[in-house]
């Protein structure tokens, strides 16, 4: 056994259980790694480089990637240190488990005195001697600096195809071990799954379809921000490509009520083949809002077009959710499912469940099965693409950038969604939740996402919507009447919430026939929709906006001839007829669009893409394919799919749209809220726009050196924090301010550090404009001085509101999300109230006129005379008075010498809305989050 020298160099990778391409680097990992103990991004990436470069000694470089060494396998040359983690949080297990991820059961380091060291999971000590040596192998050739590709053909040369495979199947099978949620078979035979994901599906074609599969559902389907019951793709998986497998699924009989429901309206929206008879016109008309006679009989037809038939003859009956699931029921404390390869024993306990797999040759494995944050794979995003959109001002007039280009049958690539850019801001079309954590890192402000188009309800396209209304984000969905009515009866029975009636959501109809006009930024971009052929009620669009148009099919099954038979039969009206096979283009082949995303996914329910190659150059030079995998469009194929994060510009930005963005930020601010366009423009036009990076410190604390220039900044975009030392006193972003009260009140003296958390951009401004400001407008100055006083005792109220959530799940505050810019607008918005012992700051059964922070003393609560809790500083009550108006359900009374209070008034609360939107953001699910604790009260 040798090792290599210390001067000898490798390079940092890592060892892959995949024998696909890698879709992550190491890096991201090792990154992930050191953040236990280097919680800046620039001190890990420095770390990042020494690992590279070796310059750490080797216990040292344990010690950031918070590992230890367990053992050491000296069997193969290189010998492989075989480690555990040290972290609360294992990133490199997390990663191992990843749905649908790269399997890093190794990486390798450089260090100063032990020269290269590879580092394995471990896991590794579970594999069998012969998976032990795939893994030596690989290593052996990693240290060579043979790249990934070369490493696998070469394995593969030495055990063949198949003993390739089988050894990596097995290996993945082991790690997954260390996933709470699964369970296999001695065999391998039959798995386990507490719960589905949205990425599970990918995850099983990644390892292969073979065995037995059974999937239990959690006691709650959606879980904080996770669906635990996406089942439609395994649904799918099984039965159209297992040769009409049924899906197995273990749950409560009141899940299976829900369960079956929610499968009906995604396997066959509005018409259901058990029912017992077809519904009318009129029923959908009124359930669904299906608009006329005409769409009803397209959606049947499409329906019964593709819906799987008894004998699969035409006129054979339609087969139903039932013949789709094999579903078992766990009602009593075990249950004993009976499968092909093994036996099943299920019992609850506590959150999970404990399991055990019995085979026929007497081997057996049991686990006790729970939930948990599921980890997420995201791909790194080009600097160059992020740095082009992270910013509302740089991004274009008019614009799309693909956040996925994928399907729900393709393992390696994430599910279609886009952004639609207009003058800096969003519209998001079927975002999925890959697509929203894409949005978080570019650095996109949801504020900047003022709108979601859905085209329908498959969890491909709506998984990211109901993940956006559970966080509690109030969102504006584009839809026509009956997709917009099917997601809220399925986001029903997922979450058991009504987002409508709580109004975090708010529909507005784009239904085909009528064109919408959508309010972006004082701009209008024109919509026009129409029905697609798809098994469900699914709409394509055209968005219009400056002389410019973008186009999107939506699931559907373009095909000439299958569209002229449709309407020979009488089964398509002309009208129809006509938006599937003219929408985007007339029939001499002119393009109506000057972009188009097509779908290209699996025939027959979408459209195959020789169907679209076939179409005039004219058309195609306008087309980008989406909904496809990558492997499934050759090398020069012609339309091809839009590089991912790429934006396309329509209409670029220009001088004057991004002036128009940054005024938009300035109007954010609190005391600025009623500035004329004049004063912010003449602040504008003087000020410096810069940028600042991750951990870049923009102002130092400490004295300021004579003569030395002032500044304040307005947060145009990106996020700063405000510290004393390492303790974060508050996190700024847009629309939040800082720098003025050292030019106002501490002139000589900076009292903290303000850093960078992200890239940011601010205007900055001058102590000369400052001063020309609060002349010209004085009550900027007394704006300031009241945030100043109010704001660090609302910070303590908010940071009380937090733990006594955190304490009592639902107990939430109006103000415990509070950004600082809304802080400041509560406290511009609000009165101080002087209390003395013994006096009611209000009664039970008065009416209900604004809520109220305790600021200093001590009250009492009581209702019908009889004492019920008591509030402390920092307490904030009454807020649904504010919220919803109605009367007071307590008397509150002063107990100490005398109280100070702060008092929003709903009338000063409404006009705070109306004259700052912004401040809108995170009050409404407050309202929503309150309303669930009182309904689930007994």
């Amino acid at each position: 056994m040798t090792s290599p020298s210390p001067e000898v160099q490798v390079p940092l990778t890592g060892i892959w259980l995949s024998a696909e391409p890698i879709q992550t680097p190491i890096d991201t990992l090792v990154i992930d790694m050191l953040a236990s103990n280097l919680a800046s991004r620039a001190l890990r990436e420095a770390e990042l480089e020494e690992l590279r470069r070796g310059v750490k000694l080797a216990d040292v470089a344990l010690e950031y990637l918070g590992l230890r060494t367990i053992s050491v396998d000296g069997d193969g040359d290189p010998p492989l240190r075989v480690v555990a983690s040290d972290s609360p949080r294992d990133s490199w297990r997390d990663a191992l488990v990843l749905p649908e991820g790269d399997r890093p059961i190794g990486i390798l380091i450089n260090t100063a005195d032990a020269g290269p060291l590879v580092l394995v999971h471990e896991v590794f000590d579970r594999f069998t001697e012969p998976e032990k040596e795939l893994v030596r192998r690989y290593a052996a050739l990693a240290i060579r600096g043979e790249p990934h590709e070369a490493i696998v053909a070469a394995l593969r040369t030495g055990v063949g195809e198949a003993g390739l495979t089988k050894g990596l199947r097995a290996m993945r099978r082991s790690v997954r071990l260390l996933d709470p949620t699964v369970l296999f078979s001695p065999d391998g035979a039959t798995r386990v799954q507490l719960g589905s994901l949205s990425r599970t599906t990918k995850d099983i074609l990644r390892e292969g379809l073979q065995g037995d599969y059974l999937f239990i559902l959690p006691a709650s389907l959606f879980e904080g921000r996770t669906n635990y019951a996406d089942i439609e793709f395994l649904v799918y998986l099984n039965f159209f490509l297992r040769q009409q497998a049924r899906t197995r699924i273990a749950g409560t009989s009141r899940q299976w009520h829900v369960l079956h429901r929610l499968l009906t309206l995604t396997l066959f929206g509005l018409f259901d083949p058990a029912a017992p008879e077809t519904p009318s016109f009129e029923k959908l008309a009124e359930t669904y809002g299906v608009g006329s006679r005409e769409t009803y009989h397209f959606l049947r037809t499409a329906h019964e077009l593709y819906a799987a038939r008894h004998d699969g003859s035409p006129g054979s009956p339609l087969l139903g959710v039932d013949a789709y699931v094999d579903f078992f029921t766990l009602d009593g404390e075990a249950t004993v499912i009976p499968l092909p390869s093994a036996e099943v024993r299920v019992a609850p306990s506590g959150r999970g469940f404990d399991v055990r797999i019995a085979q026929p040759d007497g081997r057996s494995s049991e686990k006790k099965l729970e939930v948990g944050t599921p980890p997420r794979l995201l791909r790194p995003i080009p600097a160059e693409l992020r740095e082009a959109i992270q910013f509302a001002s740089d991004r274009p007039r008019f614009g799309v950038t693909p956040l996925g280009t994928s399907h729900g049958f393709d393992a390696s690539g994430d599910f279609t969604s886009f952004i639609i850019w207009v003058n800096g801001k969003g519209i998001l079309v079927d975002p999925s939740s890959e697509a929203l954590a894409y949005l978080d890192q570019i650095g996109v402000a949801p504020a900047d996402v003022l709108y979601v188009f859905l085209t329908h309800v498959h969890a491909d396209h709506d998984g990211g919507l109901v993940e956006k209304l559970v966080s509690g984000s109030p969102t504006r969905v584009i839809a026509s009447d009956p997709v917009f009515r099917a997601f809220v009866e399925k986001a029903r029975l997922l979450t058991g919430r009504d987002f409508e009636g709580e109004r975090l959501v708010t529909h507005i109809s784009a239904n085909p026939g009528n064109r919408v006009r959508i309010e972006v930024a004082a701009d209008y971009a024109e919509l026009e929709t129409r029905w697609n052929l798809h098994p469900i009620p699914t709409n394509g669009f055209k968005l219009t906006f400056g002389g410019r148009t973008f186009g999107y099919s939506g699931d559907t099954q373009y095909d000439p001839a299958t569209l002229e038979d449709l309407r020979r039969r009488g089964m398509l009206a002309e009208a129809h007829f006509q938006d599937l096979m003219y929408f985007f283009w007339t029939p001499d082949g002119k393009p109506t669009v000057d972009l188009l995303y097509h779908e290209a996914g699996i025939p027959p329910i979408h459209t195959d893409k020789e169907a679209l190659r076939a179409l005039t150059d004219a058309i195609t030079s306008k087309m980008s394919l989406v909904h496809i995998a990558d492997g499934e469009v050759p090398r020069g194929f012609a339309p091809s799919k839009p590089r991912l994060f790429a934006t396309q510009v329509l209409l670029p930005t220009t001088p004057r749209s991004r002036r128009r963005v940054l005024l938009g930020a300035m109007r954010h601010v609190a005391y600025l809220y009623d500035m004329s366009s004049t004063t912010l423009e003449t602040l504008l036009h003087g000020a410096e726009i810069v940028t600042n990076f991750p951990d870049e410190v923009i102002i130092r604390k400490g004295p300021v050196a004579p003569g030395e220039p002032m500044h304040f900044q307005i947060v145009a975009d990106g996020r700063v924090s405000v510290r004393d030392g390492r303790r974060v006193i508050t996190t700024l972003s847009r629309g939040d301010t800082f720098g003025e009260w050292g030019i106002g009140q501490q002139r000589g003296f900076r009292a903290a550090d303000v850093v960078a958390d992200r890239p940011t951009q601010a205007i900055r401004l001058s102590e000369e404009q400052y001063h020309w400001l609060v002349g010209k407008h004085p009550v900027i100055q007394e704006r300031v001085n009241k945030m100043r006083g109010l704001l660090p005792r609302l910070q303590l109220a908010q940071e009380r509101a937090r733990l006594k959530a955190a304490l009592e799940p639902g107990a939430r505050s109006v103000i415990e999300h509070m950004t600082a810019s809304q802080l400041s607008g509560f406290a511009i918005f609000s009165l101080v109230k002087e209390f003395k012992q013994g006096h009611h700051v209000f009664v039970e059964k008065d009416k209900a006129d604004g809520c109220y922070v305790l600021l200093s003393g001590h009250l009492a609560v009581g209702t019908e005379g009889r004492f019920t809790s008591e509030l402390s500083e920092g307490d904030v009550f009454g807020e649904m008075g504010l919220l919803e108006g109605a009367t007071r359900e307590a008397s509150v009374t002063v107990v100490s010498a005398d109280a100070e209070v702060l008092f929003m008034s709903t009338q000063s609360f409404q006009h705070l809305l109306h004259t700052m939107p912004a401040f809108a953001g995170g009050i409404w699910e407050t309202a929503a989050g309150r309303r669930e604790l009182i309904r689930r009260r007994p």
